[in-house]
Formats: structure tokens, C-alpha cells, sequence
């Protein structure tokens, strides 16, 4: 793909007999443990004009046992997107048909000064995510703010 830096560099997630890990273009893929294949693939067509510090990045995804679907969390590109971990597809009942927009309440910026470089993280049924701001670049750049949404529903919750 060009343009985008050939590097990985996610945590890989491993829940019972599956292992989830995230491309640079924010896909998310479903990977037997014992063989490596390939059980589904999740691509949220990040946008490329959101990328920052030149390149594109996923750190890891998040999971957390609903009680009707064990629920993925990925970062695409300013969203927070809920997706079944069993099958791939969104879990259209959380936020906004499936996607949380991380960029709503942070003000006006540059595309690629706002991004998500690190895995969200699910602690007491909230789902817990900061991103980095290109401090330094813009005087009027937004704050890295770590915010909470519910793990459920993608209702946001604290700040």
C-alpha cells in the first residue's frame, strides 16, 4: 500500500482458542492460535487522510464478554467500533450502528493530529481509550484527553 509504512506494531490478543490482531489500515483479523488461519477479517476502511506522524498504526484491540456476544473493540481512525469476536461483523447496537466517533467533543484540529496509538482497554464495563495530539504543531491542537464509554451500549461516560 503505498504511503503506508510496512511495520506492525500491535499486541496481539488471545481469547480461548483465537488470537485477534490489527493491520495498519485498522483491519481487524481473527486468527486460529493452534494454526494461524485466517477465521475472518474486519475492515473498517479507515480514513488514509487521517493518518498521523506520516504513517498509520494499531496498537491492539480490546475484548470484553457481553452477555449476548463477546465484543472486540478496535480503534479505526477515530472511532471506537464494537465487533463480535466470534464473527466479525459490528455489534450495531453499540454507539452508532457499531462505531463510537472519538472525534465529537475535541474541537476543531488538522486531520493527523488526533489518532489513536494505543489498544483501548476495558476495565468495570467501560471501555477506556486516549489518543495522542501532535503537541507542539498547532497552538490550538486538542487535548489528550483519556476518555470512558460504556461497554455495552457506547454511551460516553467520563472524561
Amino acid at each position: 500500500m503505498s504511503g503506508w509504512p510496512n511495520l506492525n506494531e500491535n499486541t496481539p490478543l488471545k481469547v480461548g482458542n483465537s488470537m485477534y490482531v490489527c493491520t495498519l489500515t485498522q483491519q481487524v483479523i481473527a486468527l486460529d492460535a493452534a494454526t494461524g488461519k485466517e477465521m475472518w477479517r474486519f475492515n473498517p476502511h479507515a480514513d488514509k487522510n487521517a493518518r498521523f506522524n506520516g504513517g498509520a498504526y494499531c496498537r491492539g484491540v480490546a475484548y470484553f464478554e457481553r452477555t449476548d456476544v463477546p465484543a472486540l473493540w478496535g480503534v479505526t481512525g477515530g472511532r471506537l467500533a464494537a465487533i463480535d469476536a466470534q464473527t466479525g461483523k459490528l455489534c450495531e447496537d453499540f454507539g452508532d450502528k457499531g462505531y463510537v466517533d472519538l472525534k465529537k467533543g475535541i474541537g476543531d484540529f488538522i486531520p493527523g493530529y488526533f489518532g489513536n496509538t494505543s489498544a483501548p482497554i476495558v476495565v468495570r464495563g467501560k471501555v477506556i481509550i486516549g489518543h495522542m495530539v501532535r503537541d507542539g504543531q498547532d497552538r490550538y491542537a486538542p487535548s489528550g484527553v483519556v476518555r470512558a464509554y460504556d461497554a455495552v451500549t457506547g454511551k460516553f461516560a467520563w472524561a
